[in-house]
């Protein structure tokens, strides 16, 4: 492998080292922290890019952390509207994949806000250019280091106070540092320019995109993070601080948080390293991150196998600097994740009685309007929703279009359903060859059929596996072709929504036999096998999906021979598979670590050998309990197919954002994008639906 490796970068005259840091780059960076030019090197290009990635990841865990926090105090909320809209939110926001989600705040802040003016503009203002904002400016650079030294000592002596002289000393400094920015600092304020806004502080349209994306998407996660380890706080907590007088608000604020925190640490931790990896997806939107200056790098150098070294190293530093830092706080104050003893079960709320007519006065009396704040609350949400309702509707059904073309659209003002009559085909089925699209419908049919099969529980044995091998297989046969007098289709033709199911069914079922292996491997007591497994393991969920996708787009083929010609599909699937395998292995690890030791002690005793007790003894017990986890795994996984279009596959949202790519077209994308989430949400829905249909039946007979 490695002598073809060699002979792959000497017939591409492509040189190894890292000696092309200190190059010229020569390519223009548009958003940077640092002062940077063209003919900096390719260091400094990277610089501000980790910088970008970092100010978007910090960003990302602030906002989703105080977002999350807060839709969790309102699924929490006693008033039942309340607590139902944080749910549907929760519930749409978790189904939808997050590229879906960046493509509609991107395509919202670009064609939905007025472009930059040569008006006046105000102190703040906001155009498909981005946001403009008063901006704060120092001539002199040493003294915003100074400002920066007293900010950062003041936030040092506030977080690790342990006196009060150390909190008087934090807010002397943070005066200090306000009157220092009065008496140094000059407000530059925006203003219209020749071709747009000019002065002040821009924030583009790609970074707001970002942000907005992964802090909306983190949040849905993370509310239900708050919610279940506040529910883990033992009631006698409540109880006993309404002993003391204490109000609700300083219940929750003293008591309940605190200890929710220790709870919470450590699936947050997860959550936000998914954050900083996930803004890698700045790729898909030009916004210039570390992931997007690593992709220029190594189409100017060639010098891929570099490349993709620092971006995973980057990446796992990044990843392992997180987990300690928050590990060490948690140990500073004392903190267990072993969990609170009992649980805080929450109060059943009653369901709306929608058969008996006559109790719902009585209803809506107790849940909505028991109080003077449950009564304001209840009426301005009513208000809220009905003006939401209202504008919908009328967009999707009063002044839509539903017949005609783009020019009857275009003298109305609601929704453009002629566009999906002339473009579902092309969402649906992208390039495959019109006159065989019933094969492409017939592969997605034999797939989601095997979906339909799963909610039955009398298929859950070893037949359900074989229907979905079959399944698979049918599926490449009809897309592919050549046989019984069907023509054949090359795999750079497969697109839309068959390619999606197959590349999520392929990766979930390859993968899971991989899993097994690694999850045995990573407890063997032998390091040569355990080792590798870690390493494998970590590696992989350590990186980015993206940067494991550009792994597999970009240095597999300098690993095979030249004369070896692989579509960037299968390779795009190998990648899949490999990543879903290091999650799903870390799910029945978990699931070992379950059964008891004694059963394995007792299958030695009744002889069987090490791989028999792990076939007939663990393995079945620890799945019992995995499988809810590997359902959720497979959810993840329908929605990282999404980001194979950065690689150059046309899944189903790349056919999306090809059909409105005609100008006729282009302001109608929200139809399309309405379509294909309405799809994926279906898709994870059903089998969010599955995974808590699995887990009851096993809780039931188990």
């Amino acid at each position: 492998m490695f002598a073809t490796l060699a002979d792959n970068l000497a017939e591409r005259n492509i040189r190894t080292g890292l000696g092309f840091l200190s190059d010229r780059a020569g390519f223009a960076i548009g958003e940077t922290l640092i002062a940077y030019a063209p003919g900096d090197s390719y260091a400094a290009a990277l610089a501000v890019g980790l910088l970008n990635t970092l100010l978007i990841s910090a960003l990302g865990i602030i906002l989703s952390t105080l977002l999350g926090l807060a839709v969790c105090m309102a699924r929490l909320s006693s008033n039942w509207l309340l607590a139902k809209l944080s749910g549907i939110y929760i519930e749409l926001v978790r189904n939808i994949p997050l590229l879906l989600q960046m493509f509609v705040w991107y395509a919202a802040l670009l064609f939905g806000l007025p472009g930059p003016g040569s008006g006046a503009v105000g102190a703040i203002d906001l155009d498909n250019r981005g946001l403009h904002l008063p901006a704060l400016t120092l001539s002199d650079p040493a003294r915003a280091a100074l400002l920066i030294v007293f900010l950062a000592s003041a936030i040092l002596f506030g977080v690790f106070r342990r006196r009060r002289a150390r909190v008087v000393l934090a807010l002397a400094l943070t005066g200090m540092t306000g009157v220092l920015l009065i008496l140094w600092g000059a407000i530059d304020l925006p203003r219209a320019g020749r071709f747009g806004t000019i002065g002040g502080l821009s924030l583009s349209t790609e970074f707001l995109t970002l942000v907005a994306g992964l802090s909306v998407y983190a949040s849905a996660y993370l509310a239900e993070i708050f919610r279940g380890a506040i529910l883990a706080v033992p009631a006698g907590q409540r109880e006993a601080a309404r002993a003391l007088g204490l109000s609700p608000a300083q219940t929750l604020g003293r008591i309940v948080l605190p200890q929710a925190l220790r709870v919470a640490m450590p699936p947050m931790t997860s959550w936000h390293l998914n954050t900083i990896k996930n803004s890698s997806l700045g790729v898909a939107i030009g916004y210039p991150e570390f992931l997007s200056v690593v992709d220029t790098v190594i189409s100017q150098t060639g010098q891929a196998i570099e490349g993709v070294g620092l971006l995973v190293a980057t990446f796992l530093l990044l990843s392992l600097s997180l987990s300690l830092v928050t590990g060490l706080y948690a140990r500073r104050l004392g903190w267990s994740v072993a969990g609170q003893p009992g649980r805080n079960q929450p109060a059943a709320r009653e369901s709306f009685p929608i058969r008996a007519v006559a109790a719902w006065p009585a209803w809506v009396r107790r849940n909505l309007f028991g109080g003077g704040r449950q009564s304001i609350l209840s009426v301005a949400i009513l208000a809220l929703a009905t003006i939401a309702v209202g504008k919908g509707l009328t967009w999707l059904f009063f002044d839509a279009t539903f017949a005609g073309g783009a020019t009857e659209c275009r003298s109305a003002g609601g929704a453009c359903w002629p566009f999906l009559r002339e473009n579902a085909r092309l969402i649906l089925f992208g390039t495959y060859p019109e006159p065989e699209q019933w094969r492409a419908a017939g592969a997605a049919a034999a797939l989601l059929g095997c979906l339909a099969l799963s909610f039955a529980p009398r298929f859950w044995s070893g037949r359900l596996g074989l229907a979905w091998l079959g399944a698979v297989a049918a599926a490449i046969l009809l897309l592919r072709g050549g046989f019984a007098g069907l023509p054949y289709v090359p795999m750079e033709k497969w697109s839309g929504l068959p390619v999606t199911l197959l590349l999520a069914s392929v990766a979930v079922i390859g993968a899971f036999p991989l899993a097994i292996l690694l999850a045995f491997g990573r407890r063997s007591p032998k390091r040569a096998v355990r080792w590798p497994s870690v390493a494998f393991i970590e590696v992989v969920r350590g990186t980015p999906l993206i940067g494991v996708l550009f792994l597999a787009a970009v240095m597999f083929p300098l690993f095979v021979p030249s004369y070896l010609s692989i579509d960037s599909l299968p390779r795009v699937q190998i990648a899949l598979l490999f990543f879903t395998a290091a999650y799903m292995a870390e799910v029945i690890r978990g699931g070992l670590l379950a059964v008891p030791a004694g059963q394995e002690e007792a299958a030695q005793a009744l002889g069987l050998t090490k791989w028999q007790a792990r076939r007939h003894i663990l393995l079945p017990q620890a799945l019992k309990v995995s499988v809810p986890g590997l359902v959720n795994t497979s959810i993840s996984e329908v929605k990282n197919t999404t980001l194979v279009l950065i690689v150059g596959v046309f899944d189903l949202l790349q056919t999306t954002r090809l059909s409105y790519v005609e100008a006729q077209w282009r302001p109608y994308f929200a139809e399309a994008y309405l379509f294909t989430g309405t799809i994926f949400f279906l898709l994870c829905f059903s089998l969010s639906r599955l995974s808590m249909k699995i887990e009851r039946k096993l809780h039931y007979a188990g």
